[in-house]
């Protein structure tokens, strides 16, 4: 390893060999590993209560299971002459010791639950775990009353670290496809993006000490005092809690929500507890054939609400919004994200049933018709704040809506008709959600008309998003790799590579470019050598498959049993989890019904299997020869 000076700008970063070292924190390893080589003299490996990777810091070690006997050895022989160097193998004799302490089921998750709490990092800031004699919950608080970070429980004695790099060491096989045996591989990649920082302080043995080292050295940046002994490792040197608060989060890997611009917010009459409000209306308006509610794309000089008309029983309303493109699948889902919002406001109930807005206004309340178009303003510029011209004018006139109302509805069929012609060949921009990316580097998710979003949401959702909004703003925290990105963003799809199997040179680029190169080539609709990365939250995964024949199966994550193959979900959702697999890929029950289904396969011809629940889906495209798990 090799020394690095610390600048002002993050973090120190060193990694080193023995001879950095003074001779007291020499003797501090030697003692930390005999005392280590103490506590697992006669043990034999145990297996941990996981079945994909029941020993993952010693298969980051060693390609092949090592003999316990034999890496003591090792240990012996260097814990004098080059203890840094044997710091790997300590890593193996801290899980030899684990592995048999009869309380491993308590801090060591299981296969799934791992990759839950994997996944549960993109709405947290990382991992955290604490060395030390210090007061933890004073630490915990200081820290997170600025940040949101997990705090991982482990068993209460020296090698209690362990509960972190284990999953530390299966994050790296599952989400960085780190092959067993490549430490080094394994060990960077942890650094830049394993979501985790060590925490030393107050009094440490000697053996937490060489642990925190060890620590190190597989990746894992820590916060250390002043007077750590060793000057090694990615590290900040702090001591005063307020320090800590303020700095942990300088180290790359830690996850950041975004900065936003200032973002306009509801007016102080609207509180979403009015939301439950229930009563027999006094007034209505808007229930009338008459009626309307449209957003349409039009000059707007300044944002105004006009109001025309005595307010009554009929009533329409013309959001008119100046932006760009504003197309028309983006006029529908704004239209339909702020139709309810006068229900914010008290007394009043708001219903929108994709025509005309109906409005129901409590007993002794009086309502100014202008407040509806205030709030209509309002909801959409705190969802959509980059768009901000609109304006809103209401119309009581009855005889003005009755010459209104069916140009409205011819344009809102026009609207649905060009949403419905919609297609990856008609339009010049697809759209990319990297939402899941702090935990899943090679992921990015490529989002068409007739490619929709693995998790299920509504591809409007995350195109409006991309073209209006600032991220998704559900509490995504973003690693360095994306940290000034917006979750969800436009790319040009650029000249068509392959039409049969949806593949893009834009799209190519951006997947190249927001996963740092990680991930080059994506076709959407195409399983074979370079189908779309997968991400966590899919609810289905298509797989080829030979059983019961030569084909592709699908299988829903509520599925208990096994495809004919003998993959469970399990099986599959490891192999595909934050990656691209070749022969798999994650949908949402949406694509099942897209145009494109698996176009690269003949679609539905090519299905041999599918689980119940999916059979159930999409019961009618089904060939009678299907097998139903």
């Amino acid at each position: 390893m090799t020394a690095h000076e610390r600048d002002s700008s993050g973090p120190s970063h060193s990694h080193g060999s023995s001879r950095l070292l003074t001779p007291h924190a020499l003797e501090i390893l030697a003692r930390g590993l005999a005392q280590l080589l103490d506590m697992t003299e006669g043990l034999e490996f145990r297996p941990f209560p996981s079945e994909k990777h029941p020993l993952p810091l010693t298969r980051m070690v060693s390609a092949v299971a090592p003999d316990a006997a034999a890496i003591r050895r090792d240990v012996q022989s260097r814990m004098h002459s080059d203890p840094v160097a044997a710091l790997e193998n300590a890593l193996v004799l801290l899980e030899l010791y684990e592995s048999n302490q009869p309380d491993v089921c308590d801090y060591v998750l299981e296969d799934m639950p791992f990759c839950g709490a994997c996944f549960a990092t993109k709405r947290a800031s990382g991992w955290a775990y604490v060395v030390g004699d210090t007061d933890r919950s004073a630490l915990e608080s200081a820290v997170n009353s600025r940040w949101q970070f997990k705090f991982i429980p482990g068993p209460p004695r020296p090698t209690g670290l362990y509960a972190l790099l284990n999953r530390l060491a299966r994050y790296a096989f599952v989400y960085g496809r780190i092959p067993y045996g490549d430490f080094h591989a394994a060990s960077h990649f942890i650094e830049e993006h394993g979501p985790a920082v060590l925490v030393c302080r107050g009094l440490m043995s000697d053996l937490e000490l060489t642990l925190s080292l060890a620590a190190m050295k597989m990746g894992l940046p820590a916060v250390v005092p002043s007077d750590y002994p060793f000057p090694l490792g990615r590290t900040l040197r702090l001591d005063s809690l307020s320090e800590i608060a303020d700095n942990i989060v300088a180290f790359p890997n830690v996850h950041r929500l975004l900065q936003f611009p200032e973002i306009p917010q509801m007016p102080e009459y609207c509180s979403h507890d009015y939301l439950s409000e229930k009563f027999e209306a006094a007034q209505v308006w808007g229930d009338s054939p008459e009626s309307f509610l449209i957003l349409r794309k039009g000059p707007v000089s300044s944002p105004a609400v006009t109001a025309t008309g005595q307010p009554q029983g009929p009533m329409g309303v013309i959001v008119t919004v100046d932006a760009k493109p504003l197309e028309a699948c983006d006029r529908r889902y704004i239209e339909r994200r702020i139709a309810i919002s006068p229900a914010l406001m008290h007394g009043v109930m708001a219903a929108y049933n994709g025509d005309r807005l109906l409005i129901r206004i409590a007993p002794g309340v009086t309502l100014d018709p202008c407040r509806i178009g205030e709030v209509l303003i309002a909801a959409l510029r705190n969802e959509f704040p980059r768009i901000t011209n609109v304006g809103v004018e209401i119309i009581f006139d009855r005889p003005r809506l009755a010459g209104l109302a069916p140009f409205m509805r011819g344009e809102k069929l026009q609207r649905a008709r060009d949403i419905k012609s919609s297609t990856e060949e008609t339009l010049s921009c697809f759209v990319t959600c990297t939402g899941c990316s702090p935990f899943a580097p090679d992921h990015v998710c490529v989002v068409t008309p007739e490619r929709p979003p693995q998790c299920g949401r509504e591809y409007e959702k995350l195109r409006t998003g991309a073209l209006y909004g600032y991220d998704d703003m559900t509490n995504i925290h973003h690693s360095a790799l994306h940290r000034d990105l917006n979750s969800f963003a436009v790319a040009e799809k650029g000249l068509c590579i392959d039409p049969l199997r949806g593949e893009y040179a834009g799209v190519n680029a951006a997947a190249a470019r927001l996963t740092h190169g990680r991930t080059r080539r994506i076709q959407l609709h195409c399983l074979d050598e370079c189908p779309t990365t997968g991400c966590g939250c899919f609810s289905l995964i298509m797989f080829k498959t030979d059983a019961p024949r030569p084909g592709i199966g699908i299988m829903d994550n509520g599925f208990g049993g096994r495809a004919p193959d003998g993959r469970s979900w399990k099986d599959l959702y490891y192999a595909l989890a934050g990656k691209q697999a070749p022969g798999l890929s994650g949908a949402s029950p949406a694509y099942l019904f897209s145009p494109k289904f698996l176009r690269a396969h003949s679609g539905w011809k090519s299905i041999v299997w599918v689980s119940p629940k999916v059979a159930t889906i999409a019961r009618a495209m089904l060939s009678p020869d299907t097998l139903v798990g």
